[in-house]
């Protein structure tokens, strides 16, 4: 049993047949090349999944010190692409260099801002809680087009967007927990559909139940060809300790890309 809080989000999108033993929310897979405009499917290296890793000069902090003061959850890496009447579908690669502390209810804060500079919207977006010691990749949705919508008018499209993290002073908590290889995803490919989707379709495993949740989140990652994020899509699909399911996220109106990795994590609804 692994004991965590999860929450919050969105659904999903090109090519190859893979296996991908994911750590968790962690990235240990196999780069997918967009094999529908020829080119060649090429395995990459896997990518280190502990965000300490990254920070691997700096010294260690004691449980003490994190506990008093818990190191920012930062975003690595981020990309998105403009969705329907001035919405916008974003992916975030999320890293926790806390050996001990769980970002419980962190926050993502979303500015769209016109080719002057002027700000279309700012938007709050809640994230699923980010274990310790750890790398999370999450496509989600943000936006304004309510009122765009009642005067029957579009939606400008935003120029550029800036992305942030916070986790309240009183999200965070400690643990022991890690991930660890919870998940593995056997990755079937893309396909394009009748509607104008393509379609992702693989089945993922969850080794271990986690506490408090039947499902897990399957995010479907879009890399250009210099392994940059460009978005991304996903879906909540039920899943039983040591039994493959099947997951399928459709992408409507995905970017060009170049490759894509696919991820899991536990997703459990809060009331």
């Amino acid at each position: 049993m692994i004991s965590m809080k999860i929450r919050t989000l969105t659904i999903a999108a090109l090519s190859a047949v893979v296996a991908l033993g994911l750590a968790g929310c962690a990235s240990n897979p196999t780069v997918n090349d967009d094999a529908a405009n020829g080119q060649q499917v090429q395995s990459a290296d896997a990518q280190q999944t502990d965000a300490s890793t990254d920070q691997a000069a700096a010294p260690a902090r004691t449980p003490e010190e994190e506990l008093a003061d818990p190191a920012d959850l930062t975003i690595a890496d981020y990309g998105w692409f403009p969705a329907e009447n001035g919405m916008v579908d974003f992916a975030v690669e999320v890293q926790n260099s806390n050996a001990t502390m769980e970002a419980v209810a962190p926050v993502i804060h979303a500015v769209a801002k016109d080719a002057d500079g002027n700000v279309l919207f700012e938007k709050d977006v809640d994230v699923p809680s980010v274990l310790p010691d750890s790398t999370y990749y999450f496509s989600m949705v943000t936006g304004d087009n309510s009122g765009m919508k009642l005067a029957g008018q579009e939606a400008p499209q935003p120029e550029t967007m800036e992305f942030t993290i916070e986790t309240p002073d009183d999200a965070w908590q400690q643990t022991d927990v890690t991930i660890g290889d919870i998940y593995t995803i056997e990755d079937a490919g893309i396909s394009d559909t009748d509607f104008g989707a393509k379609e992702f379709t693989g089945t993922v495993t969850a080794s271990e139940e986690v506490e408090g949740s039947e499902s897990s989140r399957v995010d479907v990652i879009l890399f250009d060809g210099d392994g940059n994020i460009e978005g991304g899509y996903f879906k909540i699909v039920d899943t039983t300790p040591g039994q493959a399911v099947d997951y399928d996220v459709y992408a409507m109106g995905a970017p060009d890309f170049a490759s894509y990795q696919v991820y899991a994590s536990p997703w459990m609804d809060e009331a």
